[in-house]
């Protein structure tokens, strides 16, 4: 039930040694891992890859996109911490429909920021909170080259825009595009949620590196595009107020758990055929107006 992995994933989340605690929760259950410690101002920055396999030609990567699970020895998880909940609570119910005997139609790679400690960096109407290694050095370990399709979680909250009861997705990006998802990943959101579907409106410059001097609605929902030729969907926890991700307390269970089933039925739909955007339109768009201008700042290059 991904209501119990959810649960697991944040009382393990909510410790002093987060990354430890997930470790042994996942210990011995047959998936490959790959613990990334980073340091940056004699403070440790970890990631966690997971590796679930099963020798299909394509890969999907699930993304848990935050600066840390808590910041400056706060009491509990802040609310940047959905991006980590969400992706691990996958991980463990992606475990345990293998250990009931199910197969998963492609493989999967979850990586997510396990970090107690964080940066925060101006931004309207709260300050953002970025990895101590800040986001370049960050984004070289989190994008997972193989993937044809990832899937970008991240706390999207501190905003007026974007003001809903529930988990949104953005459309694809791929490309330099911005792409509309097929109907079927519509009908996915809408039976996990029984409500009409709550997109993220995303703006040219939400695909730019943040280090443009444009307004972004959120620090990395989709800024992966960047890195990876991969098809990318954001999938954002929102608020119906505006709220800071450094602010604890504000955990919304349902949501969480939304969002957690949304991408656990979109990894079913996702087999050796299906894409989440339409391809001839993308072929159509290339066709009829060419490459994106933006295509230039893919793989990192950013002047």
């Amino acid at each position: 039930m991904i209501l119990e992995s959810l649960i697991k994933t944040v009382s393990a989340l909510e410790t002093k040694n987060p990354k430890q605690k997930i470790l042994e929760i996942i210990k011995n259950r047959g998936v490959e891992v790959e613990e990334i410690n980073l340091k940056a101002n004699n403070e440790d920055v970890t990631y966690l890859r997971f590796y679930v396999k099963n020798s299909k030609n394509r890969t999907v990567e699930v993304l848990g996109r935050l600066g840390a699970v808590q910041i400056n020895n706060s009491i509990g998880l802040v609310s940047d911490a959905d991006g980590a909940i969400v992706s691990l609570t996958v991980l463990l119910e992606l475990l345990n429909l293998i250990e009931n005997g199910f197969n998963i139609p492609i493989n999967v790679t979850v990586i997510t920021n396990v970090s107690t400690n964080a940066m925060l960096i101006p931004h309207q109407p709260f300050y953002f909170m970025v990895p101590l290694v800040g986001l370049e050095e960050a984004i070289k370990y989190e994008v997972d080259k193989k993937a044809d399709t990832l899937i970008s979680i991240d706390s999207t909250k501190g905003n007026k825009i974007a003001k809903y009861n529930d988990f949104a997705i953005t459309h694809v990006i791929k490309e330099g595009y911005i792409l509309r998802v097929t109907e079927e990943i519509i009908d996915i959101y809408t039976r996990v949620t029984n409500h009409e579907p709550y997109f993220i409106p995303l703006t040219t410059g939400d695909l730019t590196p943040l280090s443009f001097k444009v307004y972004h609605i959120s620090t990395t929902l989709v800024s992966p595009w960047i890195y990876t030729d991969a098809a990318v969907l954001g999938v954002a926890t929102v608020s119906a107020y505006p709220v800071p991700g450094y602010a604890t307390g504000v955990m919304d269970i349902n949501m969480l758990e939304h969002a957690s089933r949304f991408i656990l039925e979109l990894i079913k739909y996702l087999n050796d055929k299906n894409l989440v955007y339409y391809d001839d339109e993308l072929k159509e768009l290339k066709e009829k107006i060419g490459n994106s201008n933006l295509l230039r700042f893919h793989s990192g290059g950013i002047s």
